[in-house]
């Protein structure tokens, strides 16, 4: 019977970080870049869990995407905050959620800082900015800051005895599994998979192996159920993405 709990616990979790993580990605490539790109008058060439290309989408399309996820996300948060006493699993919904949109979101502004690639550093050499070297330091220090403040908040709202571990490794083998059918070049799509999976969510990885719960006003418990309802979303919800942004759309010579 334990065991049984056990399993039902972890089944539960990895199904709603499943959901959240479809969520980040969604709100960063189909929303953020894609919607933008048709706002600005662009035309998409390539769009999947990993990539997006564009002709004429300008500037705004490429800060859109992690723009995008730091609005997710704090929606996110506003809801925690006002939602008295949610359902035990919307809230863990909820809190994964917003993991994954601010670390998405603070992670661009880290990967921009240190490597000098993605959407910040293609905003930084179409806006000319100079010097370079202090816009990247203050994209990293913004990115730091962002990335430890949701790790707070996250330590805060989740419910306790969730198994985050389980969370990360959730997110981060659907967004590996996707890129696995990706049309085009699979193996440079799989890394770029295993950063936004298990790269940006590395927060989640670092609470799990050294997380405190809070002294005061402590979050509820997890409950030990088998969210059946959330297992069959995800399930429905991991197919579609597989087979729509997993897949992708447009040409692989633009990747």
């Amino acid at each position: 019977m334990k065991t049984d709990r056990s399993l039902h616990r972890h089944a539960t979790v990895a199904a709603i970080s499943i959901i959240a993580f479809i969520l980040a990605c969604a709100a960063h490539e189909v929303v953020g870049h894609g919607g933008m790109c048709m706002v600005a008058g662009g035309h998409i060439t390539l769009l999947t869990s990993v990539y997006f290309r564009s002709v004429g989408g300008g500037v705004l399309t490429d800060a859109a995407g992690p723009v995008m996820n730091l609005i997710v996300g704090t929606f996110c948060w506003y809801f925690l905050r006002k939602w008295t006493a949610p359902p035990i699993l919307w809230r863990l919904f909820l809190v994964l959620a917003m993991a994954f949109n601010l670390f998405w979101g603070a992670g661009c502004f880290i990967l921009s800082a240190v490597t000098n690639t993605g959407d910040w550093a293609f905003v930084l050499r179409q806006l000319e900015l100079e010097p370079v070297w202090v816009w990247r330091l203050v994209l990293g220090v913004l990115g730091v800051f962002i990335y430890r403040w949701t790790m707070r908040l996250v330590v805060s709202y989740l419910p306790s005895g969730t198994p985050l571990f389980t969370a990360y490794l959730a997110a981060g083998i659907l967004s590996c599994i996707a890129t696995l059918f990706f049309f085009g070049p699979v193996t440079p799509a799989l890394r770029e998979a295993a950063l936004e999976g298990f790269g940006l969510g590395v927060g989640l990885l670092l609470l799990a192996m050294n997380r405190r719960e809070p002294k005061t006003n402590p979050p509820p418990p997890l409950a030990v159920i088998a969210g059946y309802a959330w297992l069959f979303a995800a399930a429905v919800l991991a197919v579609i993405f597989i087979a729509t942004l997993g897949r992708g759309f447009g040409s692989a010579g633009a990747v």
